[in-house]
């Protein structure tokens, strides 16, 4: 699981049924819903509902550009009412609600145009504060008047809610909203834009970091995919109720705080002095996180010691102290000197080591290590990024065994809280309350917090979807465009069983079988530390290929990079043909590299492979019997496949049928 926002689990906003009805209390006697604010953009093309609250039996009239539509409020308060489809894109447009022949309410700044919701966990949530690589001048420039964003904030309920427990409203998309807005579906609007200058386009965010699938479907289609569901919402609502006899989110954090507080100062063993005797400690080899080499479940403080031998020409260098990410907090030392503090688990530790700090012979290099959340440790998969880089390029390997002294502090206080880890939760707070509204389509970027359960992702997918269209209004078949994930973690030399292929595999095999889905491609734009690749601008472009491709159905565009349809033996080669093939090479210009034939008996092996026309043959290698073709099959693979677009080809496996037989890959 994701940890940009792990923290949400102690703050996250607590929403019960309770929550709702207190808002509704508070507000006036007649409103419109939450996603009916000024500046809001109301779907062209389809019928178009519109609802709020009034007083129980009341009669409401609702007003756009002058049709007039008439609903009475039910026992609940609750009405509705449907305009026929809006036909013309553009702004300028006024929504009016009238109660007994008065107006209580008037919505200016109105456009008509698509609406697109923008939903998954933090590489959705990610905006442009995040450090992004590509785009940033084009947030810090954006004054769109045709584009607007609607800002879901994050919340939580184990029942469906009928209104958002945290309120939001339609804004411009100016950089002051643009910066905290998701920075894949910005760019996503932003293509569109350019493609379709005369169509406002709205987004809607509904996202949580590191939330996993389970939590944007409905209870129904939860407990249908997974029988043992109820017990785990049931679990759940036990759970919450325990927290909120205890004293709620208030009363937790003060005991959240308290444990840290302990972890800071029992273990505070001085350990960081070079003379201190660590010769009793337990060896460890580093980079590894608590789970591995303490166990599972370890949370607390854990000291690291490192001995490094230097020449006098050395030590009388400048030098730079590099870790990788250490999760959460760390104090570094050399040679008992404070060198540097980090809080933060993805943040990669590089800290200056002073002059006159580094001496000839014996250095010792200690860590101090705290984690409170889930992780812990050292958690680069990357050795070489534990170094001692001294001035002048010479630089000294700190990967390798070290020394490691623990210490646990339980019981960690553990919140109740429902969160976006509650499954269902989500859904409830943040995508029901919106439901009936029209929308175009749906964008999402989710997948890290559920790799491992590629199997059980593909069947709660396609129930969450099925969710969605029954909820939201669309024009028939609301398409829902997935991205693949990035790459991510270590490039192995030999062939690798990733867990990471296999569920980039499983996006791709979702777009190219759903109905109206489509699956944009990003493993040219990960980072092997990073989870959260800081190219978005690739991502949401890429996204509204398929968008603009599939939906709107612009003539003369490629939608994507090549994507496998079928495969054939031929000889002691197997030919993988694919769509979007039109100028089929690779990135460099070199040899196509990335493809592996599987065997009979399960074991994988490179493979060469060559480009003829828009196929690939793969060579197969002597002595193997094949049973499947496979390319880009690594946590971050090592591939090049490309079309004249310079869009790269995903991670796919596929069976290799029998001699003379050809095979489709879908």
């Amino acid at each position: 699981m994701d940890k940009t926002t792990a923290s949400a689990i102690f703050s996250a906003s607590l929403a019960f049924a309770a929550v709702p009805a207190m808002a509704q209390e508070a507000a006036p006697a007649a409103s419109f819903a939450a996603p009916f604010t000024s500046h809001a953009v109301l779907q062209r093309d389809c019928t178009l509902p519109v609802w709020g609250r009034a007083a129980p039996g009341a009669a409401v009239e609702v007003s756009l550009d002058g049709q007039t539509v008439s609903a009475v409020a039910s026992e609940d308060g609750a009405w509705r009412v449907d305009f026929p489809p809006q036909r013309v894109p553009g702004l300028g447009h006024e929504l009016s609600l009238r109660v007994g022949g008065e107006t209580v309410a008037t919505l200016d700044d109105v456009a008509i145009g698509d609406v697109w919701l923008c939903s998954g966990q933090s590489n959705m949530d990610m905006n442009y504060g995040w450090g992004l690589t590509r785009g940033k001048e084009d947030i810090e420039t954006a004054d769109d008047p045709m584009m607007r964003l609607f800002d879901d904030h994050n919340a939580a309920s184990t029942e469906p809610l009928a209104e958002l427990p945290v309120p939001t409203a339609w804004t411009a998309s100016d950089f002051a909203h643009s910066k905290t807005f998701s920075a894949c579906g910005w760019f996503f609007g932003q293509a569109l834009r350019k493609v379709l200058p005369d169509v406002p386009i709205g987004l809607v965010e509904a996202s949580w970091s590191g939330s996993p699938i389970k939590t944007w479907l409905s209870a129904e289609s939860y407990c249908r995919v997974k029988p043992d569901g109820a017990d785990e919402i049931e679990a759940a609502r036990g759970r919450a109720a325990e927290f909120e006899a205890a004293g709620g989110k208030a009363e937790f954090q003060k005991r959240l705080e308290l444990w840290v507080a302990e972890c800071k100062t029992r273990g505070d063993i001085h350990a960081e002095g070079a003379g201190y005797d660590d010769s009793a400690w337990a060896p460890v080899q580093l980079p590894a996180t608590f789970e591995k080499h303490i166990d599972k479940d370890f949370d607390g403080r854990v000291w690291y010691r490192r001995h490094v031998t230097l020449t006098a020409e050395e030590a009388a260098r400048g030098a730079t102290l590099t870790l990788g990410a250490i999760d959460d907090e760390d104090v570094t030392w050399v040679n008992g000197v404070e060198v540097g503090s980090t809080k933060g688990y993805d943040k990669e530790r590089k800290y200056a080591v002073p002059a006159g700090v580094l001496r000839e012979g014996d250095n010792v290099v200690a860590v101090s290590a705290i984690d409170w959340r889930v992780g812990g440790g050292f958690t680069t998969d990357r050795p070489e990024q534990l170094a001692l880089a001294l001035d002048g390029g010479a630089k000294i390997p700190l990967a390798g065994e070290w020394k490691f002294e623990a210490f646990r502090f339980d019981p960690k206080p553990v919140s109740g809280e429902i969160n976006a880890w509650v499954p269902t939760a989500c859904y409830n707070a943040m995508l029901h309350p919106l439901f009936p509204m029209a929308l175009k389509g749906a964008i999402w970027y989710q997948g890290c917090s559920d790799v491992g359960h590629a199997d059980l992702y593909d069947s709660l997918f396609r129930a969450m979807v099925a969710d969605w269209r029954a909820g939201f209004t669309h024009p028939d078949g609301m398409p829902v465009y997935l991205v693949q994930l990035a790459a991510f973690k270590e490039t192995h030399d030999e062939p690798f069983d990733s867990k990471w292929a296999e569920m980039r595999w499983t996006h791709m095999k979702i777009g190219e079988t759903l109905e109206n889905g489509g699956t944009a491609v990003a493993i040219d734009v990960g980072h092997h530390t990073d989870i959260h690749p800081k190219d978005k601008k690739t991502v949401g472009e890429r996204l509204a290929r398929l968008a603009l491709a599939r939906t709107y159905g612009v003539a003369g565009l490629v939608e994507a990079g090549p994507v496998p349809l079928a495969v054939r033996a031929d000889g002691a080669r197997i030919v993988v043909s694919f769509k979007n093939a039109a100028g089929l090479g690779t990135s460099g210009g070199g040899p196509v590299k990335g493809f592996q034939i599987v065997g009979a008996d399960g074991s994988a092996t490179w493979a060469a492979a060559s480009v003829e026309g828009e196929t690939v043959a793969v060579e197969v290698p002597e002595g193997v019997a094949p049973a499947r073709v496979r390319y880009a099959w690594d946590d971050y693979p090592d591939c090049n496949l490309v079309n004249g677009d310079a869009l790269p080809a995903g991670p796919f496996e596929a069976d290799v049928p029998q001699p003379g037989a050809a095979g489709a890959v879908f």
